[in-house]
C-alpha cells in the first residue's frame, strides 16, 4: 500500500472515484522542490523539478491494484517517484507522487496552473477527453 500525492486531476472526485476501486482518507499536503504547470494546449497540469512548493491532497494507504490502474492512467510521460511531503499540520510523511519525466519536458507550457479554473471549466473538458478511460 502506498500514499499518493495528486496535484491536478487525481484531486477532484469526478476523476479519482470514477479510477480506483477502494475508499481513501484523504489530507492536504505539501510537495517542496517542485513546480506544477499546465500542459501545452490542455486543461492538466504536470509537475517537475524546481524550486518551489506543489499543493496537492494525498490519498492514504492505496492497495495494489489501484495503484497499477493509476500507473496506467497516468500512462508514459510519468515516472511515480517515491518522496516525502508534509500535511497541513507539518507532518513529514513517504508519499509517492507522478512526476513528468526530463524527455517530454517540451510538453510544459510555463503558464501556472489555475486549480479554480479547471474545477470550474477545465474538469468538464478533461472527463469528455478521457472518456472511456474514466
Amino acid at each position: 500500500m502506498a500514499n499518493l500525492l495528486t496535484y491536478g486531476s487525481l484531486m477532484f472526485n469526478d476523476v479519482w472515484e470514477k479510477l480506483v476501486k477502494g475508499e481513501y482518507h484523504s489530507r492536504k499536503a505539501t510537495l517542496n522542490g517542485y513546480a506544477r504547470r499546465c500542459v501545452l494546449n490542455d486543461v492538466y497540469p504536470v509537475i517537475f523539478p524546481a524550486d518551489e512548493s506543489v499543493q496537492g491532497v494525498v490519498y492514504f494507504d492505496i492497495i495494489d491494484e489501484d495503484m497499477k490502474i493509476l500507473d496506467e492512467f497516468e500512462g508514459i510521460f510519468y515516472e511515480r517517484r517515491s518522496l516525502e511531503a508534509l500535511l497541513e499540520d507539518h507532518q513529514s510523511i513517504p508519499i509517492e507522487v507522478y512526476v513528468l519525466k526530463e524527455q517530454y519536458f517540451n510538453i510544459i507550457d510555463h503558464k501556472l496552473w489555475d486549480e479554480a479554473f479547471f474545477a470550474q471549466e477545465g474538469i468538464k473538458q478533461f472527463i469528455k477527453n478521457y472518456k472511456g478511460f474514466i
